[in-house]
C-alpha cells in the first residue's frame, strides 16, 4: 500500500500545479480570449465556456487534485480531475498536450484504486475501512501505463529526421543565448548524441527498471535524462512526474525506505501487514466475486491503450506532415514546424477578402492553425459562419500555405485552388492534403 499512497501524494500535487501554474503564467487566456474554438471531430457541439467557466475548471482541476493528494472524498475527486483534464482538452483542441492526456487517464486510474485506504482523510473521517495490502494488479496497471508511453516514444523516433538529429538541431539551435550551457547545446554533436541517447533512453528504461540489479542505474538515467529537460526545455510539471512514475518500479515498499522525515512519515501512517492480512485479501470472498470485471476492465483498458497509438497506421502519408493520427499516439516532441497561413474569402460578385487567422485567433492558435490541415478546414468553416453572421455569402474560401516540416523547404499544406467549403471534416483521410517533403520522411 505503500506505493499507491506514495503515487496518490505525488500526482493529487502535481497535476494541481500544473494548472495553478497555468493561472500564473495567463495559459488559461488560451481558452477564455480566442473568438473561435477549435474542437474535435464529433465535439463541434461543445458550447463555448465564458471565462468565468473557464475558470471554474481551472479551480475544479486545482482542488481536485489537493484533495485526491489529502485522500479526501478521493473517489469522487479523483474522478472530476480526470474530468476536469478531459474538459480542458476537449474544450480547445489547439491545447492539447501529450501530458494533459495522461494526466487525465491516470486520475482515471486512479478513481479505480484504493488509494484512500491508508493514510488519508476518508481513514481519519470513517468513510472507509484501512488497508495494509493491495491487489497486484493496481500496480500493475500503473507499471502498463507508463511502460507504454515509452514504448510507443521510441518507436515514433525511429524516423528519418529525428535520426539525422533534425529537429533537436533546430530546437539547440535556438538555445546558443543561454548562459554557459548555450555553446555547448547549439553544437552538432549535441544534437546528434542527444537525438540517439533519446531513442535508446524510450527503448531501453523500462526493461532496465524491471530488473533489481539494473533498477538503480536505469533510475539514475531517467533522473539525468528528465532533469536535463527541465534545464533544456521546461516542460512545466511534466519532467518531475515523469520522475514520480519512474521510481514506482522500485519495491512496492520502497516510501518506508526513503530517508528522513519522508520515510518516517510513511512508517508511521502505513502499517506493514500481517502475513494473516494478506492471505486474507487475497481470498476475499468480494476479491474473488470481482474478479471477472476487474479483468474484463483491464482488458478493455489495455487494448484501448495498444489501439489508439497505432491508428496513425490507417492514414497514408506521414504522420508529422498530415497530422492525421498524431494526437493520443505518444509522439512525444518529434517534430517542429513553421510556416504561415493565409485566407483568401471569394464573395458573391467576385470580390476577394484577405484574412490573416491572427485577427481571430491567440498566437498559440494560429501558430497550430499554420501546419494542421484538419485546423485550416476547421477555421475556414468558422470563417464562413463569421461572414454568414454579418449579413455576407462566402462563395469559396481558399488558404496561401506555406509549412516547413524539421528544416526542409516549405510546401503548401493546401492547394491554394481548393475550396475549402466543399468539404467536410472527417475521421477518414483527407486526400487533398499536399505531398509533404520528398527526402527526410
Amino acid at each position: 500500500m505503500a506505493w499507491l499512497v506514495y503515487f496518490r501524494l505525488g500526482a493529487g500535487f502535481l497535476m494541481a500545479l500544473e494548472h495553478a501554474g497555468g493561472l500564473v503564467i495567463g495559459r488559461v487566456r488560451n481558452y477564455t480570449e480566442p473568438q473561435f474554438h477549435f474542437r474535435y471531430v464529433g465535439w463541434e457541439w461543445l458550447p463555448a465556456l465564458p471565462p468565468a467557466g473557464i475558470y471554474a475548471v481551472y479551480g475544479l482541476v486545482i482542488v481536485a487534485g489537493l484533495a485526491v493528494a489529502a485522500g479526501w472524498h478521493y473517489r469522487l475527486m479523483a474522478g472530476l480531475l480526470s474530468l476536469g483534464y478531459i474538459a480542458l482538452l476537449l474544450l480547445e483542441e489547439t491545447e492539447y498536450i501529450n501530458h494533459f492526456y495522461l494526466y487525465a487517464l491516470l486520475a482515471a486510474v486512479l478513481a479505480c484504486l484504493p488509494a484512500h485506504r491508508a493514510a488519508s482523510a476518508d481513514v481519519r473521517a470513517g468513510r472507509v475501512q484501512p488497508a495494509a495490502t493491495t491487489p497486484a494488479w493496481t500496480r500493475g496497471i500503473v507499471l502498463f501505463q507508463i511502460g507504454l508511453v515509452y514504448l510507443f516514444a521510441a518507436v515514433a523516433k525511429l524516423n528519418p529526421d529525428w535520426l539525422a538529429a533534425r529537429p533537436l538541431g533546430i530546437w539547440l539551435g535556438a538555445k546558443a543565448n543561454y548562459p554557459m550551457l548555450g555553446p555547448l547545446l547549439a553544437a552538432p554533436d549535441t544534437a546528434w548524441f542527444m537525438s540517439y541517447a533519446g531513442v535508446g533512453f524510450d527503448a531501453l528504461v523500462v526493461p532496465l527498471l524491471l530488473f533489481r540489479r539494473t533498477r538503480p542505474w536505469a533510475f539514475g538515467a531517467a533522473a539525468a535524462f528528465h532533469l536535463t529537460n527541465v534545464v533544456v526545455f521546461g516542460l512545466g510539471t511534466f519532467p518531475w512526474f515523469s520522475l514520480l512514475l519512474t521510481s514506482l518500479f522500485f519495491a512496492p515498499d520502497f516510501p518506508r525506505h526513503l530517508p528522513g522525515f519522508v520515510g518516517r512519515w510513511f512508517r508511521q501512517r502505513i502499517p506493514l501487514p500481517s502475513a494473516a492480512e494478506e492471505v486474507a485479501s487475497q481470498s476475499s470472498p468480494a476479491l474473488v466475486r470481482s474478479q471477472r470485471w476487474v479483468l474484463a476492465g483491464l482488458t478493455a483498458y489495455i487494448l484501448l491503450q495498444l489501439a489508439l497509438p497505432l491508428r496513425y497506421l490507417l492514414y497514408p502519408g506521414h504522420v508529422h506532415w498530415t497530422e492525421e493520427g498524431h494526437r493520443f499516439s505518444w509522439h512525444l516532441m518529434l517534430r517542429t514546424k513553421s510556416g504561415s497561413a493565409v485566407f483568401r474569402v471569394l464573395l458573391p460578385g467576385g470580390r476577394e477578402e484577405t484574412v490573416w487567422p491572427s485577427k481571430y485567433l491567440t498566437r498559440n492558435q494560429t501558430n497550430k492553425l499554420t501546419y494542421s490541415p484538419d485546423l485550416v478546414l476547421q477555421f475556414s468553416h468558422l470563417l464562413a459562419q463569421d461572414y454568414q453572421r454579418r449579413g455576407l455569402q462566402p462563395v469559396a474560401i481558399y488558404c496561401d500555405s506555406w509549412v516547413s516540416l524539421n528544416g526542409h523547404p516549405p510546401q503548401p499544406l493546401v492547394s491554394p485552388k481548393l475550396n475549402l467549403l466543399v468539404l467536410k471534416r472527417s475521421l477518414f483521410p483527407y486526400s487533398w492534403i499536399e505531398p509533404g517533403p520528398p527526402h527526410g520522411l
